[in-house]
């Protein structure tokens, strides 16, 4: 525990409802305390239902590809190089507009896990 640098080809994806997903950086791997670092690839034409997360804050930030980032303040398209803050207890959705390539992002959560109410 505690390894400061990992490449991203040394983790392993695993399949999600909207495409596939690798965590990073988190309390099963590295051991953090205060954050979680995942790689999501949503599936072409997919997307992450509107959901919320009630003690967690969460930045998006896309890596490759387009798409719609979905809260209660409307949609906002997003692409390569967008951020998107999440605040805690907030409904959101992220949608991959393109049908013939993912859209990768790097997805940073805090605290890393969700408290069990």
């Amino acid at each position: 525990m505690g390894r400061t640098g990992v490449k991203e080809d040394e983790r392993e994806y695993v399949p999600v409802d909207w495409g596939r997903t690798k965590n990073i950086f988190g309390p099963e791997n590295v051991g953090t305390k205060y954050l979680k670092i995942n790689i999501t690839e949503y599936a072409p034409g997919t997307e992450h239902k509107l959901h919320k997360h009630p003690d967690q804050e969460e930045v998006i930030f896309v890596l490759e590809g387009e798409g719609i980032s979905r809260t209660e303040d409307g949609d906002k398209p997003i692409r390569a190089g967008s951020f998107v803050f999440i605040p805690a207890n907030t409904d959101h959705a992220t949608i991959n507009i393109l049908k013939d390539r993912p859209m990768k992002a790097v997805i940073i959560k805090s605290p890393p896990e969700e408290s069990k109410r």
